[in-house]
């Protein structure tokens, strides 16, 4: 799963990775280095023909859903994203690019302990994870629009700290993932597959266990953490 993630680029900075995206505009949210279910983060989805950014709250609410009490998924597995009726329908016709510079996984240690570790790109750059977004009216009257994101199985590397990963897509396939008529799901599976993100992994200090924790500190290598405290 992807629990906690981060985003501290720009969208000026994502504007070089996200073909077409409108970035003329203000930031409309801080960076975050220590993003958690029910906060709100940065998204990119397709707006009258344009690629804009929004400020949505993850964890999905789809438009149907009338009870506060039901879970709201954080991820959705790309295994069988396109059969559950929680999200066949945003599979379908709203799916979204979630920001990200990096994120968490906590890998189990001996002992029942569990070690955090940061996860992104090896060149340092930001990416785009595979997301659905859904508006939904009727929890609270008003308009409420949230998020979550697609997991595949980890890749070999991946796999050392945590089973699952999110799916990370590349730039030529961006335009067809925000595209709602590119709605047959064969093709859109296949959008998902077979991308191979170079990431590189280390261990960080359990100070980002608290999602009230959210500075740098948090994506700082434990070896740094260690020799500094």
């Amino acid at each position: 799963m992807c629990g906690r993630f981060e985003r501290h680029s720009t969208l000026a900075e994502f504007s070089e990775v996200i073909e077409g995206l409108v970035a003329d505009g203000p930031d409309l949210l801080r960076p975050s280095y220590n993003i958690a279910p029910s906060q709100q983060a940065l998204i990119v989805r397709a707006t009258s023909g344009t690629h804009t950014a929004a400020a949505l709250q993850w964890g999905l609410a789809p438009a149907w859903v009338k009870d506060p009490k039901m879970t709201r998924p954080i991820n959705a597995r790309a295994e069988t994203v396109h059969e559950r009726p929680m999200f066949r329908g945003p599979f379908r016709h709203q799916r979204c690019l979630v920001l990200c510079d990096g994120y968490y996984e906590w890998q189990k240690q001996p002992g029942g302990r569990k070690q955090p570790y940061y996860l992104g790109l090896a060149d340092n750059t930001p990416f785009v994870l595979a997301g659905l977004w859904s508006l939904n009216t009727q929890l609270t009257g008003e308009a409420l629009e949230t998020f979550c994101i697609v997991t595949t199985e980890a890749t070999a590397a991946a796999s050392e700290i945590h089973a699952r990963m999110p799916v990370v897509l590349p730039r030529p396939v961006h335009s067809d993932w925000l595209d709602s008529a590119v709605s047959d799901t064969d093709m859109v599976r296949e959008l998902m597959a077979g991308h191979q993100a170079d990431l590189r992994s280390y261990p960080v200090s359990t100070f980002v266990n608290s999602p009230a924790n959210n500075s740098a500190d948090c994506v700082v290598p434990l070896a740094e953490h260690q020799s500094a405290s």
